[in-house]
């Protein structure tokens, strides 16, 4: 990934929305769990309230980062992963996306894009 995570103190993302290509910021963290519309001049517009996965929807590397986070003592930490792991509502069209998904795509080295998007095909 070309970009880490942080440590959800006060962690924003932006991914674009699968279904209308909006660039949407994801929050996490102290200023709240959201997405919306980032405006240069007015901030964050249209928040909409992130759906966190529950611990049992947790699997692969996202059970596997919560475990680790959960036995280090790191509350915020594990807090953060269910909402990165869970999902966000667009602002623009509605439709709601995995965040982490988004994430990891937008990510990607663009090899790899190519053929992801190939296996899906065939």
């Amino acid at each position: 990934m070309k970009r880490t995570l942080g440590d959800f103190s006060d962690d924003f993302y932006e991914v674009a929305c699968p279904h209308c290509s909006l660039n949407v910021t994801i929050a996490i963290g102290g200023y709240g769990y959201y997405s919306a519309c980032r405006d240069w001049d007015a901030g964050d517009v249209d928040r909409r309230d992130l759906r966190p996965a529950s611990i049992v929807e947790l699997d692969g590397m996202g059970r596997w980062m919560y475990d680790l986070a959960v036995r280090d003592g790191q509350d915020r930490l594990a807090e953060g992963i269910t909402y990165l792991m869970g999902r966000a509502e667009c602002p623009r069209c509605a439709s709601v996306f995995r965040i982490a998904d988004e994430y990891a795509a937008a990510n990607l080295p663009p090899m790899f894009s190519v053929r992801l998007a190939r296996s899906k095909i065939g």
